[in-house]
């Protein structure tokens, strides 16, 4: 009769050769199985196309999705990415001590990205100044104490976005971005005739009307093109 080998030598075996995958893409964790033997996992980190897309569309700009999954890898994503991702800006944001200025800086047929701290369904304004007030005015919560520096406007019957959902009068976006300054632009101006063959929906011009919160005395500039720019 055959001897069996040892179901911990049989574990030790392959830690073994997960061991040597290790490197910079790859890391071995251990967890327990139902019949209590402790065996080896690898956790990745390099950065996975459909989680940064999904760390994307949460309002993450693309670099940051990345840093956060090489940082604290690919498993179980994406609520640990996110806490790392807080805390990252938290720390930033302590250490300014310059007040804010209280101009609006719109920007007519406008969308900024970001992160949503407050969805505009439920912050429904009568204006863009009303809604501007209202980025000035929201007090960060947990989990990510994020400060509003983005806001975004729908003052037409509908606004289009690229999204499931429906974007109706009123809503008022409150978002935050690294560098309001220099926004992360989703959508501006005219649509171009290849955007509106893919998005048939989409209207001419961009409905949504948008501003930063800065610093007092920063400029804001025309800003860069976000990740959700050419979805």
């Amino acid at each position: 009769m055959m001897r069996r080998r040892p179901v911990v030598a049989v574990v030790v075996a392959l830690a073994c050769v997960l061991v040597q995958l290790r490197g910079a893409a790859a890391d071995v964790a251990v967890f327990s199985s139902n019949s209590g033997v402790t065996l080896p996992v690898v956790r990745t980190f390099d950065p996975e196309d459909k989680l940064v897309q999904g760390l994307i569309q949460a309002g993450f700009p693309q670099a940051r999705a990345e840093a956060a999954l090489r940082a604290v890898g690919n498993e179980n994503c994406c609520q640990p990415q996110m806490k790392w991702l807080f805390d990252q800006s938290r720390a930033a944001n302590a250490a300014r001590r310059t007040p804010r200025s209280s101009q609006c800086n719109k920007h007519d047929n406008t969308d900024y990205d970001g992160f949503a701290v407050k969805w505009g369904g439920q912050n429904i304004q009568t204006s863009w100044e009303a809604c501007c007030q209202s980025c000035h005015d929201y007090v960060p919560v947990s989990p990510n104490f994020y400060a509003c520096n983005i806001w975004v406007f729908c003052a037409h019957d509908e606004c289009f976005a690229p999204a499931a959902g429906e974007f109706k009068r009123g809503q008022c976006w409150l978002k935050y971005q690294e560098d309001p300054a220099n926004p992360h632009v989703n959508m501006r101006g005219a649509y171009s005739d290849e955007y509106r063959r893919a998005h048939p929906s989409a209207p001419e011009m961009v409905a949504w009307t948008a501003g930063s919160v800065v610093e007092e005395g920063a400029q804001v500039g025309n800003g860069t093109w976000s990740s959700r720019s050419h979805w």
